[in-house]
């Protein structure tokens, strides 16, 4: 018999989210970049709960990411969290 496993995967940036940082800020942080990112989807993002995005707001969340850390290194990879059940 084949076990099935599922498995769920998030972006979860609340790690490296600055907590005095609001959303609308970080909204408008990405707009003055040319990165539009929808709030609900950053908010889904800082909350550890999104779970379906499009390929391009990943690359402009983990760009963003890299320039609030200076961790030039980081990956996607980094931005989510993978749970089996």
């Amino acid at each position: 018999m084949f076990r099935v496993t599922i498995v769920r995967v998030y972006v979860d940036i609340g790690k490296f989210w600055p907590v005095e940082l609001s959303v609308n800020a970080a909204y408008e942080q990405l707009l003055i970049r040319g990165a539009k990112v929808d709030r609900r989807t950053l908010s889904a993002a800082r909350s550890g709960t999104l779970a379906r995005s499009e390929y391009l707001t990943l690359l402009r969340l983990r760009d963003w990411v890299r320039d609030l850390t200076g961790n030039s290194e980081l990956t996607i990879d980094d931005l989510l969290r993978v749970e089996d059940d």
